[in-house]
């Protein structure tokens, strides 16, 4: 008996895990538009991905991981990964280094 609750415990906590992991979606865009070639990453881990031609990615995530969005002559952002499976971001222009160019 003590074996067979171990083991449900074991596949309760297997699928709650399982459960926090979101696929996120959305969009990155600067003032004049959508934003190709992005990288998107979950800081701290290897996990990321570009946006496509229109701006759009696709990423999975935690609850709680922080989304790193970076491209040459914007601002790095990082926003933390909410209830919410869609996160569209605006990213700044760098006038510094745009200036260093």
């Amino acid at each position: 008996m003590k074996n067979l609750i171990v083991l449900f415990v074991f596949i309760l906590t297997a699928f709650s895990s399982q459960a926090q992991i979101m696929k996120i979606t959305g969009n990155v865009s600067d003032i004049d538009g959508p934003l190709p070639g992005v990288n998107v990453v979950v800081k701290g881990t290897t996990n990321g991905t570009q946006t496509d031609f229109d701006g759009n990615y696709k990423i999975e995530a935690t609850k709680g991981n922080v989304l790193e969005f970076t491209y040459i002559g914007c601002e790095t952002k990082g926003i933390e990964v909410g209830d919410s499976n869609i996160i569209n971001v605006i990213l700044e222009q760098n006038i510094e280094m745009l200036e260093e160019v």
